[in-house]
């Protein structure tokens, strides 16, 4: 079930517009869902489109590894491989360069 009432997006001053080209099929079943939940389509629409850009945002964030992957990943974090010539190359360019504070 949506929540309808989000608070922090609620109480902002509503001076925004986003407009956007949909058919009749689309009308139709936004129709259809605000009539049986007993919103208007302004609350409805804003309801869910944070919804899915919070999912989105959540989504994009995380990261899910399988048994096989977290065991794998622990594994190279306790057993770095050796750094490359190229590494061990920039790391020294890096501290020619930068002064480090202790």
């Amino acid at each position: 079930m949506l929540d309808f009432h989000i608070t922090e997006l609620e109480d902002e001053k509503k001076t925004r517009i986003t407009q956007i080209r949909h058919g009749e099929n689309l009308a139709n079943l936004i129709d259809q869902a605000t009539s049986r939940l007993g919103v208007n389509k302004s609350v409805f629409l804003r309801s869910v489109i944070a919804s899915a850009a919070r999912r989105i945002l959540e989504g994009s964030t995380q990261h899910v590894m399988s048994q096989e992957d977290a065991v794998a990943f622990s594994k190279a974090m306790d057993t770095p491989p050796p750094p490359t010539a190229r590494a061990i190359k920039a790391a020294n360019d890096y501290h020619s360069r930068v002064a480090l504070a202790d």
